[in-house]
């Protein structure tokens, strides 16, 4: 099964992926000596204001995304002639 199908985009899964990024790199800046423990008071917030945002707007977005396919749905369903049977109108029977 090759197929791919895009996946509706999960908002809580990509803000803790941001989280758990900002704080790890956060660590990683203090450990290798490039911020000192000042610096950490603030990268911290900064990383979970960033990553509140990017969710945000992606919520926003999958929102409108998502409404807009539904109603274009919607109308196809209506374009959709394979919904009917097809009969033929000569089949050579008269009443």
């Amino acid at each position: 099964m090759n197929s791919t199908t895009a996946r509706p985009l999960n908002v809580s899964y990509l803000v803790m992926g941001l989280v758990f990024l900002g704080i790890a790199g956060t660590w990683a800046l203090h450990e290798t000596g490039v911020v000192d423990g000042a610096d950490v008071e603030w990268l911290v917030p900064l990383s979970l204001v960033v990553a509140g945002i990017l969710g945000l707007v992606a919520f926003a977005t999958r929102g409108v995304r998502g409404r807009r396919t539904q109603a274009d749905a919607a109308l196809d369903s209506y374009d959709n002639d394979s919904t009917y049977d097809s009969y033929d109108t000569n089949d050579g029977e008269t009443r």
